[in-house]
C-alpha cells in the first residue's frame, strides 16, 4: 500500500470539527490528500482547524470539487463506504481484508480515493454507483453507524497496517508497498511507464463517451432509460479490469474504427 497515492474524500461533509479530525487521522497514519466535494465554506469559521491541531497544512492544501465525478477523475481506482447493504445494480459491500489488497495494487502505479458521505444520511447510491468497490467497517449491531472522523480514522489504520505487512490479508510472505518508497517499482531494475500505468476515470468517461454515442446509433437504449445508470456501471465495469493506458488505447483504435464504418453508412 503507498500510501502517498492515496486521497481522502469527503463528500459534502456537515460539520467542520470532523473535518479537522479526518485531517488529524489523515496525519496519524501517513495520507496527505483530502479531497472535499460541494462543501466550499467548510474551513470558514475556523473550526475545522482548531480540531486538526498539528495538522492544519493538510486543510491548507485541500482540494475543493463541486462533484464527486470531479473528485475521482484523477483516481485510477476508488472505494465507496457504507453501513448497509445496498440491492439492484450496485457492488456488493466487502469488509476491509476483503478490499485492501486490491486497493494496495492500484496505489502501486496510480492514484486512490476512499469515499465517504455526509454525517446525517452518508453516500447515495448514485454516488456508491460512480466507485470501484463498496466497503463497509465492522461494528456491533445496535449500534452500527460511525462518525465521519471515526470512520475515516478507522478505514486509514486497515490501510496503514497494510502497508506496514502487520494486516492479516497480506499473503504470508508477501513485500508490503511500503518497501517500494514511491511506488513506482515493480522489479529490480525496471519502472512503470506511462503505457503500463492505470488509466484514470477521466479517461474512461472519454472511451465510454464515444461508445455510447456508437451504442445510440446502433439503437441501444439504456435499462429503465437511465444513460447515466448506464454509464456508471460500464465505467465501474471498466475499472475492475486491471487495464492500462496501453489498452484504452487499443479499444479507442477499434472504436475509432467502428465510427468510421458507421460514417459510410
Amino acid at each position: 500500500m503507498n500510501l502517498e497515492h492515496l486521497e481522502i474524500v469527503l463528500v459534502h461533509p456537515e460539520t467542520p470539527r470532523n473535518v479537522g479530525s479526518v485531517a488529524r487521522a489523515c496525519k496519524n497514519f501517513g495520507v496527505g490528500r483530502i479531497c472535499i466535494v460541494g462543501s466550499p465554506e467548510i474551513l470558514v469559521d475556523g473550526w475545522a482547524k482548531a480540531t486538526a491541531h498539528s495538522s492544519t497544512e493538510l486543510l491548507d492544501s485541500a482540494r475543493f470539487v463541486a462533484t464527486l465525478e470531479e473528485a475521482l477523475a484523477p483516481h485510477s481506482f476508488a472505494i465507496g463506504t457504507a453501513n448497509r447493504v445496498r440491492k439492484g445494480k450496485l457492488p456488493p459491500l466487502q469488509l476491509p481484508h476483503e478490499v485492501l489488497p486490491d486497493l494496495a495494487q492500484a496505489t502501486r502505479s496510480g492514484t486512490c480515493a476512499i469515499v465517504f458521505g455526509p454525517e446525517s444520511r452518508g453516500l447515495t447510491d448514485m454516488d456508491l454507483a460512480c466507485c470501484t468497490r463498496l466497503m463497509r467497517i465492522p461494528t456491533e449491531v445496535d449500534q452500527p453507524s460511525l462518525n465521519l472522523s471515526q470512520a475515516v480514522l478507522v478505514a486509514l489504520q486497515e490501510c496503514w497496517r497494510h502497508a506496514k505487512g502487520w494486516s492479516p490479508s497480506l499473503p504470508p510472505g508477501a513485500v508490503p508497498v511500503a518497501a517500494i518508497p514511491d511506488g513506482s517499482t515493480l522489479v529490480s531494475g525496471a519502472t512503470r511507464s506511462d503505457d503500463d500505468a492505470p488509466p484514470a476515470f477521466s479517461e474512461f468517461d472519454l472511451l465510454l463517451a464515444r461508445v455510447e454515442s456508437l451504442m445510440a446509433k446502433a439503437g441501444f437504449r439504456p435499462y429503465v432509460g437511465n444513460p447515466e445508470s448506464f454509464h456508471l456501471a460500464a465505467r465501474r465495469s471498466l475499472s475492475r479490469g486491471r487495464f492500462e493506458r496501453r489498452d484504452l488505447r487499443t479499444f479507442l483504435t477499434m472504436v475509432k474504427t467502428l465510427e468510421r464504418l458507421t460514417g459510410r453508412k
